[in-house]
């Protein structure tokens, strides 16, 4: 079995998410605000670069080496940003959501919370754009807004309401952004935004069985199995399981402490939440996702 077949694509794009993911959580875990942590972030912006520049490769070639570059190219550029905000670097306002807001004014609190950090990733796309559209081979660059597009999901679905959005993951540096989503209720959206990344996912689906050249056929696999993978992060978000055995491995005893505490989930608990910790969240983490149980 070639990298090409689609069963390998699979396999490969499963496995760079879990080991991704694990590793972003081990290095915050392991840095603290301050020197380390502005030490790791260098050496992130280092990865990123070396993001940047897979990226600018693949798209130069329509090959399907091309389109493992470019898509792994974004995942490490995606890794900067979520090492950036899960230590709490590059976030927005500090502090708790202030008692008693509702509607507009809660939304405009949470926005304020995290608007560095969207912002940031809204430069990146762009400069992303400018740089790498007129290229052959633009999957890295569509697996960034992928990355993108599930991780506003996963963060409007927390604000809005999500049961277990609270992951055992989340990093103490931003382990006051709990207070901005509600974990009381499951929002009447869920089940919009579920049935649109089903429906992104069977484009991707059906465009990976349709493709005939070999750089297709490997980039619109990776970006269904990223997809699928984030379908899942937006299910755990709502569903009574728990995403902590997946990345046990990314902490230590010595870290546990620095890991932000479950809060109980009490009608007193109205508005807490939390940014997934994944790729997806996060796809947050994703996992977010590709950035959700860290968002």
């Amino acid at each position: 079995m070639t990298l090409t077949h689609p069963l390998a694509v699979v396999f490969v794009a499963i496995a760079v998410w879990w080991l991704s993911t694990g590793l972003v959580l081990a290095m915050v875990n392991r840095a603290a605000q301050g020197s380390r942590g502005l030490v790791l972030m260098a050496v992130m912006t280092v990865i990123g670069a070396g993001g940047f520049a897979l990226m600018l490769s693949g798209a130069a070639e329509r090959t399907p080496l091309g389109s493992y570059a470019g898509f792994f190219g974004a995942l490490l550029v995606w890794a900067w940003h979520e090492a950036a905000f899960l230590t709490g670097l590059l976030t927005g306002r500090r502090g708790d959501c202030p008692p008693g807001l509702t509607g507009l004014a809660r939304f405009r609190a949470a926005w304020a919370a995290v608007r560095d950090h969207e912002i940031a990733i809204l430069v990146t796309a762009l400069a992303l754009w400018l740089a790498l559209s007129d290229g052959q081979n633009l999957f890295g660059l569509a697996a960034f807004g992928l990355l993108w597009g599930m991780r506003i999901s996963a963060k409007l679905l927390i604000f809005l309401g999500a049961p277990h959005a609270v992951s055992d993951l989340m990093p103490r540096g931003i382990a006051h952004l709990k207070t901005y989503f509600r974990t009381d209720r499951t929002t009447p959206l869920f089940p919009i935004l579920l049935a649109c990344a089903a429906g992104v996912f069977a484009i991707l689906v059906i465009g990976a069985v349709r493709a005939t050249d070999d750089h297709s056929v490997v980039g619109q696999t990776l970006l269904a199995t990223f997809m699928a993978l984030a379908i899942i992060e937006h299910l755990i978000l709502v569903l009574p399981v728990s995403d902590t055995a997946l990345w046990r491995w990314a902490t230590t005893r010595q870290d546990a402490g620095k890991l932000a505490p479950r809060p109980p989930s009490d009608g007193i608990a109205a508005i807490q939440g939390g940014p997934p910790a994944t790729l997806q969240a996060s796809w947050a983490v994703g996992h977010d996702t590709i950035g959700k149980r860290k968002d």
